[in-house]
């Protein structure tokens, strides 16, 4: 199952889009190193356009990402 984040956009109507982690989150490349590399971190900020309307946008943060994959692992 795909985790997904419900948030509304800033348009007038306030519609709200499910937005997938996939599409926010990087994959990560594994290598074998001495070092290790540190893994991707998480963008502060991604913008996307609403999925209902031309004006609004959807703006998903670091902290509502983080709080999605912990409310997760709970389950």
């Amino acid at each position: 199952m795909t985790k997904t984040i419900k948030v509304a956009c800033t348009g007038a109507g306030q519609h709200v889009n499910a937005i997938e982690l996939k599409k926010i989150l990087q994959p990560a490349v594994v290598t074998r190193s001495a070092k290790p590399a540190k893994p991707p971190e998480i963008p502060a900020r991604s913008v996307f356009y609403c999925q209902f309307c031309k004006e609004g946008k959807i703006v998903v943060t670091r902290e509502m990402m983080e709080e999605t994959m912990q409310e997760e692992q709970k389950l």
